[in-house]
């Protein structure tokens, strides 16, 4: 995640940030896996999920022997959309795909989302960025739509109903869901899970007093 943020940081410093987008994330990650000695071979971009015909992951890392997907990730920009019903079902599709892939492959899932301090800040964590008013440094705890999904604390773990969702604005998301990967080329009948698990692996330190230009988060998805 470090290296990511570190990249995106860069891209900043020296004016670059209208070159990032969601598709500039693979590669940075693409280039820390090989710098793990891990075989270019091993490591592939867009590549085409398993359970749809016209569907891809952004990044997977294979096993070549096994033919086996050893890892998944899904990378997203956090942005001022992100806030926005529309980004909330793209964010949940990922996450579905990712389950998707553990469940019927092993393998390890991640999926991360990164952005500017305070898109990331506010639209994905809900997260007030405005200086404190009094002696009070740290942030306030997160709230808002995300929360139902993931943990802001590494190791934290958060599970979630989704065949049964009490609230009726994620039971919406979660049909969507289905709804549209059903009727776009899944392979097989496509159901909702009963829960879906997601494990913070890291987390930027965020502070109001020492923000950085770009901040995220990582999950392991299961």
């Amino acid at each position: 995640m470090h290296a990511v943020i570190y990249y995106l940081s860069y891209q900043d410093k020296i004016g670059s940030d209208f070159m990032i987008a969601e598709s500039s994330l693979k590669y940075p990650v693409a280039d820390f896996l090989t710098s793990l000695e891990m075989p270019l071979a091993h490591i592939q971009i867009e590549y085409l999920h398993p359970s749809f015909k016209k569907r891809h992951i952004d990044l997977v890392r294979i096993d070549r022997a096994k033919e086996k997907i050893e890892n998944a990730f899904e990378f997203k920009i956090a942005q001022p959309t992100t806030r926005y019903e529309s980004e909330q079902k793209r964010i949940f599709n990922d996450l579905m795909r990712l389950h998707l892939i553990n469940k019927a492959h092993g393998s390890a899932c991640y999926f991360f989302i990164a952005g500017k301090y305070a898109d990331f800040m506010q639209c994905f964590r809900s997260i007030s960025t405005k200086k404190p008013t009094d002696n009070i440094k740290d942030l306030t705890k997160s709230e808002g739509f995300y929360t139902e999904w993931f943990k802001f604390k590494a190791n934290e773990t958060q599970t979630f109903d989704v065949r049964n969702a009490p609230n009726g604005l994620y039971r919406e998301i979660y049909e969507a869901f289905l709804i549209d990967y059903n009727s776009k080329g899944a392979i097989n009948t496509l159901e909702l899970p009963e829960k879906l698990t997601t494990t913070c692996i890291a987390i930027s330190a965020l502070s109001r007093e020492f923000s950085t230009p770009y901040v995220g988060g990582i999950w392991k998805i299961e």
